[in-house]
């Protein structure tokens, strides 16, 4: 018996694990050379620089449940996303600090702004346990900016994907989780 649950069952994961990080890491480091203001393809590189780290951290630390590495992706990408877009939001909550006001109004401000973030966190919860209600939820949460966010003066049309693609498409992956749940989880939940 395995003394260390945490260590993965073969070689070949832990090399996976190892590359997602590096290449991750790659990633996030070009991400910030060459900037993140207004830079679509430095906040892309960002984005999956982050999933690629914490993909490599659920492989490297995560029981692999004797699931085919296809169906190990298909678990752990929509939750390694979703993780990856709320340290993503929570970084706008920053930008109150740099606003000068005092204690009590900032920390006000800075909790408003980690709103989305909390959401977010809200639903992956619900995601990771009922894969279907977080999927409904997050595909409605990125329809839902895209509508209203549509004419506004900061709605660029690659703003308005790079805020609601990663947050539908993790609502989709949820989805197909659910759909194949069986083979994911080894049983109905």
């Amino acid at each position: 018996m395995d003394s260390n649950p945490a260590v993965p069952e073969s070689p070949d994961r832990r090399k996976q694990a190892y590359a997602l990080l590096a290449v991750g890491c790659v990633l996030v480091a070009k991400a910030f050379v060459i900037g993140l203001s207004d830079n679509p393809p430095g906040i892309l590189s960002l984005l999956l620089g982050g999933f690629a780290v914490i993909m490599g951290i659920f492989y490297r630390f995560a029981k692999p449940k004797g699931r085919k590495p296809a169906h190990e992706f298909l678990y752990w990408a929509p939750r390694a996303l979703c993780i990856t877009f709320a340290l993503f939001t929570s970084v706008f909550a920053l930008d109150v600090f740099e606003e000068g006001h005092g204690f009590w109004t900032t920390a006000l401000g800075f909790i408003m702004h980690l709103t989305p973030t909390f959401i977010l966190l809200v639903l992956l919860a619900l995601s990771w346990r009922w894969e279907w209600i977080g999927g409904y939820l997050l595909v409605i949460l990125a329809a839902f900016y895209f509508v209203t966010s549509w004419g506004k003066p900061f709605a660029v049309w690659w703003s308005l994907l790079l805020m609601a693609g990663p947050v539908a498409l993790t609502g989709v992956l949820f989805l197909i989780n659910w759909y194949n749940r069986d083979t994911l989880r080894g049983g109905s939940h």
